[in-house]
């Protein structure tokens, strides 16, 4: 939701072009960071993954979640609160790890073994 509201609303501010050098799809489970030096910076970013077909989740500070309108959103997304300068900080980079995990198939996983 927040990469789409991103590319819709980029047009009105400028142009962004993205190039890359390969013609298929990102990997399942492709991390990509990203730092910033301003507010528009993740918007840029989002919109740009979205231009080639990324729909990311991120990680961003967990006072976002307060903000009335973008916190829904951030949590609709799936999206991952960082709770800076806590004892907490790192749940978020193992809620992240998560979905990129390799999980063995259903049903044999080696040796006679049922998964």
């Amino acid at each position: 939701m927040l990469s789409r509201t991103a590319a819709v609303l980029l047009p009105l501010f400028g142009r962004l072009t993205v190039t890359r050098e390969a013609r298929e799809p990102f990997a399942a489970g492709s991390v990509f960071v990203a730092n910033h030096d301003s507010l528009a910076d993740p918007a840029l970013v989002l919109a740009a993954l979205r231009g080639v077909g990324v729909t990311p989740v991120v990680m961003a500070a967990a006072g976002l979640w307060r903000v009335p309108v973008l916190g829904r959103a951030l949590a609709q997304g799936g999206h991952i609160p960082v709770h800076r300068r806590t004892a907490r900080a790192a749940d978020a980079l193992e809620a992240a790890a998560r979905p990129t995990r390799w999980r063995p198939p259903r049903g044999r996983c080696g040796r006679g073994a049922m998964c």
